[in-house]
């Protein structure tokens, strides 16, 4: 029994001293992302549609860069922390443009021949890997597709359907539920009788999982 206090009497004082040691080291506090918005809006226009673009500015820290050359309708996705990936319109054209934070610099890609600039609504999946929008090749059909970024391999398309004959550029609505999975509507007319297409694709499925009707244009 002398032994056993003995032995949590010193337990006891290696503890304590323990206890009243230097605090630990915190780590390193990490740096917040860099902050991305639109600003400095343009009007557009021209034969087939108008709107506004929007030039973007990065704020990281206490550097403010504004993209130059690139217009805007949407907010580009921000890559781990290092770069941007979007859309720059102009002149009837839809490019794609990823910007390097670091270096600042901006690269531009082109985008799928099928992709149209007015009518296909394309959306970036989250981790950039992959891009979804609506296909209108011009006989009164549309369809929803979604390729490999940028080696633009086809993944999955749904079946067709009939589409307005219109110039306008319509209500067709693309986004990314996660970087696997894309939703996508299709208008296919314009009284309130008729439906909108409505179809969820898988990255992973390779596959269409999901298509039906909707009677009203959802809201995102």
């Amino acid at each position: 029994m002398t032994h056993r206090f003995r032995d949590a009497g010193l337990l006891g004082l290696l503890l304590a001293a323990a206890a009243c040691g230097p605090p630990p080291t915190p780590g390193p506090v990490p740096a917040p992302a860099p902050r991305v918005q639109l600003v400095d809006s343009v009007a557009w226009e021209d034969e087939a549609d108008e709107g506004v673009l929007w030039r973007v500015e990065i704020r990281d820290g206490a550097r403010v860069d504004t993209i130059p050359g690139v217009l805007t309708a949407d907010r580009p996705l921000l890559l781990g922390g290092a770069r941007l990936l979007g859309f720059a319109a102009g002149d009837s054209v839809i490019t794609a443009f990823e910007y390097d934070l670091a270096m600042r610099t901006v690269k531009r890609d082109s985008l799928p021949a099928d992709l149209h600039p007015f009518f296909s609504a394309p959306a970036f999946s989250p981790d950039g890997r992959h891009i979804a929008y609506v296909v209108v090749p011009g006989d009164e059909t549309g369809y929803a597709v979604a390729r490999t970024w940028p080696g633009l391999e086809l993944v999955w398309r749904s079946a067709a359907v009939r589409v307005p004959a219109t110039d306008a550029a319509g209500g067709n609505q693309v986004r990314w539920l996660s970087p696997d999975t894309a939703e996508v509507v299709v208008e296919t007319g314009y009284s309130t009788d008729e439906a909108w297409y409505h179809v969820v694709g898988s990255v992973r499925r390779r596959a269409v999982v999901s298509a039906d009707t909707l009677r009203a244009r959802p809201r995102w």
